[in-house]
């Protein structure tokens, strides 16, 4: 396990593992997400996973979040877009390529929990 990161697991109302993402720690208040997926059919799957990790994300301490998708993936960009993502300069392994696209959002601020 790396310190910083998490992956989720989402079911659908029959146990069945219906999407999952995870982040993990990409720089000093940074963590990008990885791993989001959803079955087809599965409404409100995704969202519901992206609003977890970024109230865990915030809670751990995260000031933002970082993802990569392709650009050809115009369901994925319109889903981030629509979830408050903007698009970055393309960052790491994905600089200078073209057929990505890197999206951004800056986490709300959480009080700590006591």
């Amino acid at each position: 396990m790396v310190p910083g990161a998490i992956f989720a697991l989402a079911f659908d109302g029959e146990g069945r593992a219906a999407g999952c993402g995870a982040y993990r720690p990409l720089g000093e208040g940074v963590a990008e997400v990885k791993r989001m997926f959803a079955a087809p059919g599965s409404r409100g799957i995704g969202a519901a996973l992206l609003a977890f990790l970024e109230a865990r994300a915030a809670a751990d301490g995260y000031r933002e979040l970082w993802l990569e998708t392709r650009l050809v993936n115009e369901r994925a960009v319109r889903f981030y877009e629509k979830h408050g993502y903007l698009r970055i300069p393309n960052f790491g392994k994905y600089a200078g390529r073209p057929e990505a696209v890197c999206l951004a959002k800056r986490l709300a601020r959480r009080p700590p929990s006591h």
